[in-house]
C-alpha cells in the first residue's frame, strides 16, 4: 500500500470534513478546509450549509488575525471561489490574511470560477499547487461536477424490493391504500439522505396516488427537493388525491397533453403543469426538465414501470437498490438489475444496499 504523503494526509482530513456537510449543502459543493503550520493544524473548517459561511471562513475564523501565515498551507477540497455569492470570496480572504501556500484538490467547473480563483491566488505570489487526491474530491462532489458540466441534471435511482425481487405486495393496489413500508429504518435514514442530496425528486402517478408519499428529508437535516409526478396525461385528478398548494408538486406530462381536460383538473386542484418534449427519460427530455424545471440533480423513486423506463433509457448516473430481509413471494415485480456486479454494497440494519454507478462517475475530472 502507497504511503501518504504529507500533502495527501492533510488533504484526505480535509475531505473528511467536506463530507460533513453531504445533506445541508446542495446545491452548493461539499468543501472542506485544513490550515497547517508547522506540520500542525491550526484552523479546520467545512461548509455546514448552503448560503452560510464557506470552509475557509470557517478554518480560519480559528486563527487569529495576528499569527503569520506566511510558512502555513491551506489544504482546501475545491478551488477557492472568486465571486461575491451569498458570501465574499474566499480567494480575497486568503489573499488578505498572508497564506503562504495554497494545495487545492481539484478546479472548480462554476464557470464563475473555474480557474479565476487559482489565478486570484497566484496573481498575489501564493504558491498554489492543485490535483492532491484529484479523484477522491470529484467522486466527492461528482453530482456537483455533473450539473456544472451537462446540459441535464444528475439522475439517481432507487427502489426497495424484496429478496425475491417484489416491490409491492399488491400489484393493483387500491388509490389511498397508502405505502408498504419494505425496508427498516436505517435504509429510510439513506433514503432521506438521498433526496436531501437532490434538488428535486420524481415518482409516478402510481406511486402519487397510491403510496401518498411525503418525499420529505425528516430523518437527516437537509431540505426538501421539490416533487415532480409524472403522468401520461390520462388520469384525471381524483377527490382525496394529494391536494396540491402553490410550491407542493408539480406535474410532469407529454407538451401535447399540457392542455387536455384531464391536465386541466390537475390545475385547478393547485399543481403546476409542465409539458415535455421528447421521448421520456431520453437525453434530450431530461436537458428539456432541467432547462424549464432549473433542477441540477434528480432522485427517481418512482415504481416498477418508471424505474424500468429510467434503466432502458441508460441516461442515469447512479443506482440505489435497497434489497429487504422479509420475502414477499408474490404482488409488483421489481425491475431487472444491471447484469454487472454493484460497485457498492452496504448493510443498513437488516436490509442490504447495492450501489451501481455509470461509467463517468468512475473517472476523475
Amino acid at each position: 500500500m502507497k504511503k501518504m504523503s504529507s500533502d495527501e494526509r492533510w488533504m484526505h482530513r480535509a475531505l473528511e470534513l467536506a463530507a460533513r456537510g453531504r445533506f445541508t449543502t446542495w446545491p452548493n459543493p461539499m468543501v472542506g478546509c485544513v490550515v497547517v503550520s508547522e506540520n500542525r493544524s491550526i484552523g479546520e473548517g467545512w461548509h455546514a450549509k448552503f448560503g452560510h459561511a464557506h470552509a475557509e471562513v470557517n478554518a480560519f475564523n480559528q486563527i487569529h488575525e495576528s499569527v503569520d501565515l506566511f510558512g502555513a498551507t491551506a489544504y482546501i477540497t475545491l478551488e477557492p471561489c472568486s465571486h461575491t455569492g451569498k458570501t465574499p470570496p474566499c480567494a480575497d480572504l486568503l489573499v488578505s490574511r498572508g497564506i503562504g501556500r495554497v494545495v487545492v484538490a481539484t478546479m472548480d467547473p462554476n464557470p464563475r470560477v473555474a480557474g479565476s480563483g487559482v489565478s486570484r491566488l497566484r496573481s498575489a505570489g501564493i504558491d498554489v499547487q492543485v490535483g492532491c487526491l484529484e479523484q477522491e474530491a470529484c467522486f466527492l462532489n461528482r453530482a456537483f461536477m455533473h450539473a456544472m458540466t451537462s446540459t441535464r441534471p444528475w439522475v439517481t435511482l432507487k427502489w426497495a424490493e424484496s429478496p425475491d425481487g417484489f416491490m409491492d405486495p399488491e400489484p393493483e393496489a387500491l388509490f389511498g391504500r397508502g405505502s408498504h413500508m419494505m425496508t427498516g429504518r436505517s435504509s429510510g435514514r439513506h433514503t432521506h439522505g438521498l433526496r436531501a442530496q437532490h434538488d428535486g425528486i420524481l415518482v409516478g402517478m402510481r406511486t402519487w396516488l397510491v403510496d401518498s408519499p411525503s418525499l420529505t428529508t425528516r430523518y437527516v437535516p437537509g431540505e426538501n427537493p421539490r416533487r415532480f409526478v409524472l403522468t401520461s396525461g390520462k388520469t384525471k385528478w381524483i377527490e382525496g388525491a394529494p391536494q396540491g398548494t402553490p410550491g407542493f408538486a408539480s406535474l410532469l406530462c407529454p407538451k401535447s397533453q399540457s392542455e387536455l381536460p384531464h391536465i386541466e383538473s390537475w390545475r385547478k386542484s393547485g399543481y403546476k403543469v409542465i409539458g415535455l418534449e421528447k421521448d421520456i427519460f431520453s437525453e434530450q427530455w431530461w436537458e428539456n426538465f432541467k432547462s424549464q424545471c432549473g433542477i441540477a440533480a434528480c432522485l427517481v423513486e418512482g415504481g416498477s414501470q418508471m424505474s424500468q423506463g429510467v434503466l432502458a433509457s441508460n441516461v442515469w448516473d447512479e443506482l440505489h437498490v435497497l434489497q429487504s430481509n422479509k420475502p414477499l413471494h408474490q404482488g409488483l415485480k421489481a425491475p431487472s438489475q444491471p447484469l454487472c456486479p454493484p460497485h457498492e454494497i452496504r448493510v443498513l440494519g437488516q436490509d442490504v444496499l447495492k450501489v451501481w454507478r455509470q461509467a463517468q462517475c468512475e473517472t476523475s475530472c
